[in-house]
């Protein structure tokens, strides 16, 4: 099985540089990687070194300017990054307010969507979808649920609903994003088996958040753990959870 890691930050001043997630990467048996761009920086170059370093291996998400009227963002698909980081509600500063999510759709670029349920369930994120249906969107961090959801997942029952978009996916983070720590779990709330019921496994992607999942279970037990827990599904539908849909919707 082919696995990809869909949430990885790199860095030359914050977080860690390329070389510190490929170790982990070979110990934990992951092939490929997608950078997502960390908050607050909008110099990509670092992303498009390491991907021209390693052609076929990683994919990434940029950061832009929030005045950008798209020709930041035309730059950096040309130099090889095919996303973009845009929050599930986000609106540019620009004279279009949608200039970001146009300039995404208009380059068939994927846009990873760091969201809360408040987000999720907003009248912008609402628009957003309605007006660009063919806009490949990953959600992360499970949908920002974090820790704390109690039966009967009232709220989190209406972020799966939005699964009806065909062009809406998810990640699956580690689980020390949504269980109480230390790992391993006492208890694992029913999340991962409502969103795979809602978007089906094709439209889920595992992704560690490395490095900040340090603090929490560590990389390799943010791999492991969902592999034991999700040991019950056929090898195919692994595939897809941990690889596949990862490898399909980034063109891996």
């Amino acid at each position: 099985m082919i696995i990809v890691d869909t949430h990885c930050h790199v860095g030359l001043h914050k977080y860690e540089p390329l070389d510190v997630l490929q170790f982990h990467m070979a110990r934990a048996g992951v092939a490929q990687a997608v950078f997502i761009q960390y908050m607050g920086n909008t110099d990509n170059q670092y992303l498009v070194d390491c991907l021209a370093a390693h052609p076929g291996t990683f994919a990434a998400a940029m950061l832009v300017e929030s005045d950008d009227d798209g020709s930041r963002i035309r730059y950096w698909a040309e130099q090889g990054i095919g996303g973009i980081r845009l929050a599930a509600n986000y609106r540019g500063t620009g004279r279009d307010p949608l200039a970001h999510w146009r300039a995404a759709a208009e380059l068939d670029l994927v846009v990873s969507a760091p969201a809360s349920p408040t987000s999720l369930l907003s009248d912008e994120f609402a628009e957003v979808v309605a007006t660009f249906p063919h806009l490949q969107i990953v959600i992360e961090h499970l949908a920002g649920i974090g820790k704390g959801a109690e039966a009967p997942y009232t709220l989190f029952k209406e972020i799966l609903a939005l699964a009806r978009h065909a062009n809406l996916t998810i990640k699956l983070p580690g689980f020390g994003e949504f269980c109480e720590l230390p790992h391993p779990f006492a208890h694992v709330p029913p999340l991962v088996e409502m969103t795979l019921e809602a978007f089906g496994v094709e439209r889920v992607m595992w992704g560690s958040d490395w490095p900040p999942v340090s603090s929490r279970e560590g990389y390799d037990s943010s791999l492991r753990f969902p592999l034991h827990y999700l040991a019950k599904l056929s090898d195919g539908e692994k595939e897809w959870i941990f690889g596949r849909t990862a490898q399909r919707v980034w063109k891996l």
